[in-house]
């Protein structure tokens, strides 16, 4: 077999030894919750934030870099560990990012203050909507299934209908018979969630749904990031995959989403999606 047809195959191997450690490792983190969470996501935070300011930069880490990115991971500290707001230590981190990178006189200052206060929203989403009940790991649980069926649903949607691309300057492998199918797919996964646990139907197909858009909407932009930089990925930490940016752009846009909705209605879950029981 030629080299031209191996390397094809060699990626999917590649990214299936990924995933089939990432994804067991995720759920594990997600399970324990709490302090591991906590410390996953911290960590987490700093490798996606070493590429993100590596590839927007084009430069090596500095103390900048360093400075903002203990900024971040003290935010998470401040509102999980020890009880602040997490929208009040957001805005906190924000200002003093924002000061710390015109200080430093660093390029694309706009990228890096929305880079960083992403990134750390992603993992502030995530520890607001696992928090410390059985809901709150079921409602996790769903949300991180979503992600998964919706790249799957769109890759062979796209590929079994064809059709019209989605945003082909920024992702040219992207259709719209693909975006439908995944949403039409995760939103019958809700469907199967609310009979698991007797929950309303239309709630959960319509979360399940918009939980699709946003995961697509989150990968998009990520694909916008990295052409306006011109890089194709945003790291080689994962064989296969890439960068974490590269894995997590679309778990990260909807971590982001129900950040906001959580700081904004807290018992959310609890009143429309019928959850208070479990």
């Amino acid at each position: 077999m030629s080299p031209a047809l191996k390397k094809p195959k060699d990626a999917l191997v590649l990214r299936l030894i990924s995933a089939s450690i990432m994804i067991p490792a995720g759920i594990l983190v997600v399970w324990l919750g709490s302090g591991v969470l906590l410390a996953a996501g911290a960590i987490c935070s700093l490798f996606m934030w070493h590429e993100f300011w590596t590839v927007t930069t084009g430069k090596r880490p500095d103390v900048w870099m360093v400075l903002i990115g203990l900024l971040m991971v003290f935010s998470l500290l401040a509102a999980h560990a020890f009880n602040a707001s997490a929208s009040v230590s957001l805005l906190v981190m924000s200002v003093l990012i924002a000061v710390l990178v015109f200080v430093g006189h660093k390029p694309f200052k706009v990228w890096l203050i929305g880079g960083a206060i992403l990134i750390t929203g992603a993992v502030h989403g995530l520890l607001l909507l696992r928090g410390d009940s059985s809901a709150g790991l079921f409602l996790t649980f769903v949300v991180m299934a979503g992600v998964w069926i919706t790249d799957i649903a769109a890759y062979f949607a796209g590929r079994g209908f064809g059709g019209p691309k989605l945003a082909p300057k920024n992702s040219p492998n992207k259709t719209w018979s693909g975006a439908t199918g995944a949403m039409i797919c995760t939103a019958l996964v809700g469907a199967l969630f609310a009979g698991l646990i007797g929950g309303p139907v239309l709630p959960w197909m319509f979360l399940a749904g918009l939980v699709s858009v946003v995961a697509q909407f989150g990968d998009l932009c990520e694909s916008q990031w990295k052409r306006r930089f011109g890089v194709k990925d945003s790291g080689q930490l994962i064989p296969g995959h890439g960068g974490i940016l590269d894995r997590l752009d679309s778990l990260s846009g909807v971590l982001i989403f129900w950040g906001a909705v959580l700081m904004l209605m807290p018992d959310f879950p609890e009143r429309l999606l019928d959850l208070g029981t479990l």
